[in-house]
């Protein structure tokens, strides 16, 4: 069962367009895995409907047109149906140390990623750059570790696939799991996940060896 969701303010933001590229990424696929948030953000999406097109009086006059307008709206073809779901072809899966995961469709032209690989952990920067934020997804194999870090921003793991555990909370695909400067953690996963992530800024890491990665890590996220 998914625990944690965007909040309402973000599925509203999502439905208005107001959101970075990276983050609407984020909660566009999070949606394909949680019906609930998917039926929130339709229910955003009619009542911003309402708010632009109905006049704020009940006695105001539609603009001229309107109907016409509207009903042209209402009759755009649907999108194009690709060539695999016109031959009942499933979208191509991501393939990664031995484990092949099926991408939500929002992700799935990133298939084919360029891995950088560090021991348990393979990251892929992928081309959303907007406003600041960067997004990656990332791979960690059965019982890998992230050294404990905390953040300069704020960073966002929407679990695709896998399990992780970060303090007593134990995550699953779905999980929208939200981390800022006010957090400290070490998350690991026992059994191999994959992850698509978010970062506004540079991690920074607070214990062992591992700080001495703060120097660079600003090209890690």
């Amino acid at each position: 069962m998914i625990k944690t969701h965007p909040t309402a303010l973000m599925l509203r933001a999502f439905a208005a367009d107001e959101l970075p590229l990276p983050l609407a990424v984020g909660v566009s696929a999070h949606c394909e895995l949680c019906p609930d948030c998917a039926a929130r953000v339709k229910e955003c999406e009619e009542e911003l409907a309402r708010e632009h097109l109905m006049p704020d009086e009940p006695d105001e006059a539609l603009p001229p047109g309107f109907d016409a307008m509207l009903a042209g709206i209402l009759q755009q073809p649907a999108p194009p149906v690709s060539t695999r779901e016109r031959h009942g072809l499933s979208a191509p899966e991501l393939r990664v140390a031995g484990q092949s995961y099926r991408l939500p469709r929002v992700l799935a032209r990133h298939h084919d990623p360029r891995w950088r690989h560090l021991g348990a952990i393979r990251q892929h920067s992928l081309p959303l750059d907007e406003m600041g934020a960067r997004a990656s997804l990332l791979h960690i194999e059965a019982g890998g570790r992230i050294p404990e870090h905390t953040h300069k921003g704020y960073e966002l793991t929407l679990l695709l696939a896998g399990t992780i555990e970060d303090g007593d909370t134990r995550y699953q695909a779905g999980d929208f799991i939200w981390r800022d400067a006010s957090h400290a953690h070490s998350p690991h996963t026992p059994d191999g996940c994959l992850c698509y992530t978010v970062q506004n800024a540079p991690v920074q890491f607070t214990k062992g060896l591992s700080r001495l990665l703060n120097g660079i890590s600003h090209r890690l996220y």
